[in-house]
């Protein structure tokens, strides 16, 4: 069974900023790159009022508690997340400092209850 190519893509990796020339093809599989779906891009405004609305603990299991904020901020774009295939397999300790803003505030701290 013979792959087809559906298109090629040029983006740029997210952790060392090196160019990526990604294949796609019709079967949804991806060569010479690796896509973690879209980051949330916040304004430093809509950051402030998630903080000053204080949080509250939300159960998601019986073993989970996690601290919510009370709003939830509006994104005014997203980017998408590509690594190349070096990053994806050998990470590096370093993040690009553009993106380290971006990838910093769209991670969720968990809590776990003791």
């Amino acid at each position: 069974m013979k792959q087809k190519i559906k298109k090629r893509l040029d983006r740029k990796c997210t952790v060392c900023g090196n160019a990526i020339r990604a294949v796609v093809y019709t079967n949804r599989k991806i060569r010479s790159g690796h896509y973690f779906g879209k980051i949330r891009l916040y304004r430093e405004s809509e950051l402030k009022k998630m903080q000053r609305s204080g949080t509250h603990k939300s159960k998601i299991n019986k073993d989970w508690i996690a601290d919510v904020y009370n709003y939830d901020p509006k994104p005014y774009a997203h980017a998408e997340h590509w690594e190349c295939p070096s990053c994806y397999w050998r990470p590096k300790t370093k993040v690009n400092p553009l993106n380290k803003d971006a990838l910093r505030f769209t991670t969720k701290k968990i809590k776990r209850k003791q």
